[in-house]
């Protein structure tokens, strides 16, 4: 199984790859502006997942407004932060985090079963890009964790 280090590094590649097949399309049209708002709350997700995490209060709601540049930015910053946690070992990641979410409704997960969370959530909007990018006539990012390992 692949640590948490690599899996984070492939989260970083997916996104940035996400991010230029995005720039690909005319920015004035609906596939574009729908794009830029999935990947806008990939980005907002990492960040209010981290938030949590470290318990500071987020500066963006999960389905935020931000231009690709600005969520671009938030994801690469909260990659930063994600490293960090990764880096402070298993005892960090086996500890468990209170939150409430934006309904208000509260929960408990461990770090593991967050970060967990906040790899897979990527993916699944990055498909959905991916189809918006390839219908609009743009040629969507290839993004598995397999084409990644794959490059030098």
């Amino acid at each position: 199984m692949a640590d948490l280090s690599s899996l984070l590094t492939h989260l970083a590649w997916a996104d940035e790859r996400t991010r230029a097949s995005i720039e690909s399309l005319d920015a004035t049209s609906e596939a574009h502006a729908e794009c830029v708002r999935l990947y806008a709350h990939m980005a907002a997700a990492q960040h209010v997942w981290y938030s949590r995490v470290v318990g500071a209060v987020p500066r963006h709601v999960v389905w935020p407004t931000l231009t690709l540049a600005e969520a671009a930015e938030l994801s690469r910053e909260s990659l930063t932060g994600w490293r960090e946690v990764a880096a402070q070992g298993e005892a960090v990641l086996a500890s468990t985090v209170e939150y409430r979410t934006g309904t208000g409704a509260r929960f408990s997960n461990t770090v593991d079963e967050i970060v967990t969370q906040v790899l897979l959530h990527g993916s699944h909007h990055r498909g959905q890009v991916a189809l918006l990018v390839r219908r609009a006539g743009g040629q969507p990012a290839t993004t598995d964790w397999i084409f990644h390992r794959r490059e030098p």
